[in-house]
């Protein structure tokens, strides 16, 4: 989900940033030679340290020399397993060091699913987004299992509500913004939000992969160590620009 915020990156070990804590907007039609309306804008300072998710896997240097592709399917799935967690991370991520402090862990809005359908639900969340938030959502974010009921709900007459599945395109959008399955996320509880303008992710390194035999006994053994690190962050400016739904 990195792709759906704005793009960063910072030479430092934390970023430094201003959160929007308070919206006036005083614009008003102006009449020549009156002064025009004075608005208001409150920030707070927020400082969030950038933070590393890393792994690693032994290989012997014999299984990776007899089979040429080896290494590049474990770097790739050295950099899937890094990826998935770092997408927990900007979406649950509690702020408890090392882990850093995703979205949910802000102070959002929260749109209880309830009795509501939750297409209904959705667009609640959205419309607070919009109304309270003073932002216009640019993504929904659900668990697969989530947005599996909702591309699975057919009329009476079996008819599928979000289109035919033999639509490519219908398991991308929903009520006009791009949606993701994202099994990093909690189930029952999504996130609709305005990633492309209220949030950035930082990035302080790129997604490295690095290979070495310095680890324990690996040189006398002759096995190699493949580690892929990156070291990340996230900016929220303006946390009513997300809103939760639960219950789903």
């Amino acid at each position: 989900v990195s792709d759906l915020f704005m793009q960063a990156t910072t030479t430092s070990n934390a970023t430094e940033y201003y959160e929007e804590t308070t919206f006036t907007n005083s614009a008003a039609e102006r009449a020549e030679g009156d002064a025009a309306a004075e608005s208001a804008l409150d920030f707070t300072l927020r400082t969030d340290a950038i933070r590393s998710v890393a792994t690693w896997l032994p290989a012997t240097l014999e299984v990776l020399s007899d089979n040429a592709r080896l290494q590049q399917y474990i770097e790739g799935r050295l950099r899937f397993m890094v990826a998935k967690k770092r997408d927990a991370q900007l979406m649950i991520g509690d702020g408890t060091a090392p882990a850093r402090s995703g979205i949910l862990d802000r102070t959002i809005q929260t749109q209880a699913k309830g009795a509501d359908p939750t297409f209904d639900a959705i667009m609640k969340a959205m419309t607070k987004v919009r109304v309270t938030g003073d932002a216009e959502p640019s993504a929904i974010v659900l668990h697969p299992n989530d947005l599996e009921a909702i591309l699975l709900t057919r009329t009476s007459d079996g008819i599928y509500i979000m289109g035919n599945p033999g639509d490519p395109t219908i398991n991308s959008r929903l009520w006009g913004l791009e949606v993701r399955g994202v099994p990093a996320l909690t189930e029952n509880t999504g996130i609709v939000g305005a990633f492309d303008t209220m949030a950035s992710f930082v990035r302080r390194t790129g997604l490295e992969i690095i290979v070495s035999t310095e680890h324990s006994t690996y040189f006398t053994e002759r096995k190699m160590a493949i580690l892929a690190e990156e070291r990340v962050g996230i900016e929220v400016y303006r946390g009513y620009a997300f809103c939760s739904v639960t219950g789903i």
